[in-house]
């Protein structure tokens, strides 16, 4: 190779060198912002604008149910060991009170317990009401569903009741759902006495002392369409504590068209 050819090579190969000091440079400064840039001041960034809350629903609330009642049936009637049929095993309970005294002048028969609660005439009783006693107590209707026609309160667990409790009484509800007017018989045995009130009419009292049997009173019942309250208020001395009720027609057979609700 000539000396001018190799002139003419080192040129070559310093522009070039040159050409790449210049790109780089000319890169780094695209990178730095520039005297003017770097005063300007940082713009902070843009707060989210606030969530606004949903406009509230004004809603009414829903009334309680005050309505006194049965809240549980509709149940069938069962028959006892003589296949005698339309004994009621499903009721609603509630005592006890008090029924102090020597027979045969124990003083709760005649006393209203349901006096403040609309009395006993008027009274409607639900499942979990509760009866304020004159010592400041408390006690309430519960449902009770027996094993047999015979219905012993010291079997119902929720009367808190000591086996031959004396001096004591309680009363029972449920209702009878006729699918028409219909009349029918009410027969009750009961160990002590008892007042027993339909829809609100009293249908009888026995301030009685004995031992139970079956029918020991008949009574023959108007039942409206619909449900038809029964009401029985039973007395204890002392010994056994315990009734039966069944509905049947006027030759004894279960009569038709009734279910029992408490």
């Amino acid at each position: 190779m000539s000396k001018s050819q190799i002139r003419t090579l080192m040129c070559v190969l310093c522009l070039a060198a040159l050409s790449a000091v210049i790109a780089g440079c000319e890169e780094q400064a695209a990178k730095e912002p520039s005297p003017v840039e770097a005063e300007q001041p940082k713009m902070a960034p843009a707060k989210p604008k606030p969530k606004v809350a949903a406009p509230k629903v004004e809603t009414t609330p829903k009334a309680e149910t005050t309505d006194k009642g049965p809240t549980l049936g509709p149940y069938g009637f069962t028959a006892n060991w003589m296949d005698e049929p339309g004994f009621i095993t499903n009721w609603l309970v509630v005592g006890p009170f008090p029924n102090p005294g020597e027979r045969p002048d124990n003083e709760g028969f005649n006393v209203d317990y349901l006096k403040n609660y609309g009395d006993e005439l008027n009274h409607t009783p639900t499942n979990g009401m509760e009866i304020k006693k004159d010592d400041g107590t408390v006690v309430k209707w519960q449902q009770y569903e027996s094993e047999y026609p015979e219905i012993s309160f010291f079997d119902i667990e929720s009367l808190g009741l000591e086996y031959d409790q004396e001096d004591i009484l309680c009363y029972c509800a449920c209702w009878l759902e006729a699918d028409a007017d219909k009349e029918v018989e009410l027969r009750i045995g009961s160990d002590d006495g008892y007042k027993l009130w339909v829809n609100h009419k009293p249908i009888s009292e026995q301030n009685v002392y004995r031992a139970m049997e079956t029918d020991q009173e008949t009574y023959k019942v108007k039942l409206n369409k619909g449900k038809n309250l029964v009401l029985l208020k039973v007395t204890q001395d002392w010994g056994e504590f315990e009734f039966m009720l069944r509905v049947v027609d006027a030759e004894g057979k279960e009569a038709p068209g009734i279910k029992v609700w408490n």
